[in-house]
């Protein structure tokens, strides 16, 4: 019930108030044997208590409070830990470990952590600690569309996360965001695998748009819709805060109702809105990249390939004509840049998972 071969559970406690199972448990083994001259000995010199996390049962999690003695070899005079099998000096046990990293592949950094009572740090940790044991077999899976973003966990550490959007299943966590691991793992599925691969979604990353193209030739890049339209408030909000700098008096928070879609606001927050435009009249750059945010909002609320290609000319007549502004201008050219990668996304509306 407990995955606990090869020990002796003593008592079993039930702390409700924790949604905890405490399992007190021990080695049955008498003797250890000496990792430096290899004698046996049954000579306690101290015992400890350790509590590991170990695994779920219906909604609870199993704890052991681990009695761990340490020996002395009467021969060495040495003194060393048991060894426990699952056990390490990590916190978790292997079976905790692996039973975190098999929900992963199914569910999202966030809804893992929730249910297992971690950070992503530490799950990032437990990824990347098997990552390089992670062997794909290929030839079991049938991926067609791989999706392919990079992550930070607790601020830093970027990695790539490659998932089979087909299968809604994690494939692998490569332990940096440079180029060069991205081309190794791509140039390590089989050839007949790789033909299969009919779309990829990525951020936009131009590195990896370069990559696919050299390595995944025969498939579709599509850009993520929701990189695209955080890089459109990230446009009104840099706008936004220029602004406000050049403002003086009360300054106001402008920038969750700025950001957040206008269908979304209520008759209060769309009243707010309109003083807001009044007020910055001086500065109709922030009307108009607002006004083009939420056409590229729109825009993805369309329903096929050809009805967006018009709108998408629409909107980049939209950042031509604009006030100078070096945030406005480089959010167009990057617009203009990731076209044909953005309308990709109108062939099968394929988007990446969200992991964080």
């Amino acid at each position: 019930m407990f995955n606990l071969q090869g020990l002796l559970v003593d008592r079993v406690e039930c702390l409700e108030a924790k949604d905890v199972v405490l399992l007190h448990c021990r080695s049955p083994r008498r003797s250890g044997r000496c990792p430096v001259c290899a004698a046996s000995t049954n000579k306690i010199h101290q015992y400890s208590y350790r509590t590991i996390r170990h695994d779920r049962l219906n909604e609870k999690q199993i704890v052991l409070r681990l009695r761990v003695r340490r020996f002395k070899c009467r021969k060495c005079k040495k003194v060393f830990r048991e060894p426990i099998e699952g056990v390490d000096r990590k916190k978790a046990s292997v079976n905790f470990r692996k039973e975190a990293l098999s929900w992963l592949q199914r569910n999202s950094f966030t809804y893992i952590g929730q249910r297992f009572k971690l950070s992503g740090s530490t799950l990032n940790r437990y990824v990347l600690a098997v990552s390089d044991c992670w062997l794909i077999d290929w030839s079991k899976i049938n991926v067609t569309v791989l999706g392919i973003d990079e992550h930070s966990f607790g601020g830093n550490n970027l990695v790539i996360t490659i998932t089979d959007i087909s299968h809604h299943k994690l494939l692998a966590i490569l332990k940096t965001d440079r180029q060069r691991a991205l081309i190794e793992f791509l140039n390590s599925i089989p050839k007949k695998a790789k033909d299969n691969i009919k779309e990829v979604a990525i951020d936009l990353k131009q590195g990896y748009k370069t990559v696919i193209k050299q390595c995944l030739p025969q498939a579709d890049i599509v850009a993520d819709r929701y990189h695209v339209e955080t890089l459109a408030n990230r446009m009104v909000d840099d706008i936004r805060a220029v602004v406000q700098s050049e403002e003086t008096g009360r300054r106001g928070q402008l920038k969750k109702i700025l950001t957040t879609n206008y269908y979304l606001l209520n008759d209060h927050e769309k009243k707010k809105l309109e003083l807001v435009w009044k007020k910055y009249e001086r500065y109709p750059v922030l009307k108009q990249t607002w006004l083009i945010k939420e056409k590229i909002i729109q825009f993805y609320r369309l329903g096929n390939y050809e009805t967006a290609k018009e709108n998408f000319k629409y909107i980049t007549m939209l950042f031509q004509t604009l006030d100078h502004s070096r945030y406005a201008a480089t959010t167009g050219r990057t617009w203009r840049a990731w076209q044909e990668q953005i309308l990709n996304y109108f062939k099968n509306k394929t988007t990446l998972p969200i992991r964080e």
